[in-house]
């Protein structure tokens, strides 16, 4: 594939990824820039074929956005758009608890670590656990298992709470 092909397979899943790994609109932008010269650096090069251009790609924007995250020395907030599968309604408290909802599991999301962090995004965006260990250099057969405790913990955070008196969010 030409680069121009892969740049217009690929942008807008890899920007949506930089934009939910550092929650911020413009510093996506420049992050997904920075991937794709790097893509294209590599391919003008020809010193080396990229066999999975997909997971390539993941891995270059992931270990940029861990790169510019640790460079300024900021953590930030995961601003994923989850389908939470609700109901459509113009009721301000259903819309209130909805937020809520996001904005917890947001924060559960950003306690992670940020390499788990960043497998959850790449399983979100339906990578393969192929693809997500070609990314992430986490053992194929570890992918399945660091997903699952990476979920519990956010879910076990979640059910505790939920369980704080005086505290609903269903």
């Amino acid at each position: 594939m030409t680069f121009e092909q892969l740049y217009l397979q690929h942008y807008q899943q890899i920007f949506k990824f930089c934009y939910r790994f550092v929650d911020d609109w413009e510093m996506a932008g420049d992050l997904s820039q920075d991937t794709f010269l790097k893509l294209y650096q590599r391919m003008k090069s020809g010193d080396k074929t990229i066999d999975n251009s997909r997971a390539w790609l993941y891995k270059v924007a992931g270990n940029t956005c861990l790169n510019e995250l640790s460079k300024n020395k900021r953590r930030s907030e995961i601003s994923s758009e989850l389908d939470f599968n609700s109901m459509e309604t113009n009721n301000p408290e259903t819309l209130l608890l909805e937020q809520e909802k996001k904005a917890l599991l947001r924060k559960f999301i950003h306690q992670l670590k940020p390499e788990h962090r960043m497998l959850l995004l790449m399983y979100q965006d339906g990578l393969t656990y192929q693809e997500m260990a070609e990314a992430t250099g986490i053992p194929l057969n570890s992918i399945g298992k660091t997903l699952w405790r990476s979920i519990e913990k956010i879910s076990n955070a979640i059910k505790q709470k939920e369980n704080v008196p005086g505290r609903t969010i269903s």
